[in-house]
């Protein structure tokens, strides 16, 4: 059942991840290629997350997987930032927000996830 509302929202926050690599510039972060790849490794999970709508709480796990990674990679931007000696920040450092965005999007996908799961309980409850 694609036409979930958390289907909805997973793919928005797919789509917030995978621009990342249209937004970064190259050679401009210490950890760039762990951004690139972090990020990559999130698109490509929250990608096949949208096709696993049968099984809700493995759904549910590793959207809370995602949100970690994405916790640590804006922690790293944020660390990174802090630690560059430069300016306060620059239009450049607002890349952590990317991340952010995604957390976000993937946490209404997980409360939508479970308002599903309650509603098949209770349905089971009545027959």
């Amino acid at each position: 059942m694609l036409q979930r509302i958390q289907t909805l929202y997973m793919l928005v926050a797919l789509l917030i991840s995978a621009t990342f690599y249209y937004i970064i510039p190259a050679g401009a972060y210490r950890f760039e290629y762990v951004y690139y790849w972090g990020m990559a490794g999130v698109s490509a999970v929250l990608f096949v997350n949208i096709f696993l709508y049968s099984n809700r709480p493995l759904q549910m796990l590793i959207n809370n997987l995602i949100i970690f990674a994405l916790i640590v990679l804006a922690g790293l931007r944020i660390y990174e930032a802090v630690t560059s000696g430069g300016t306060a920040f620059s239009k450049k450092d607002v890349l952590w927000l990317i991340p952010v965005l995604s957390i976000v999007f993937v946490k209404l996908a997980n409360k939508a996830i479970k308002r599903d799961e309650s509603l098949v309980k209770s349905v089971d409850r009545i027959r």
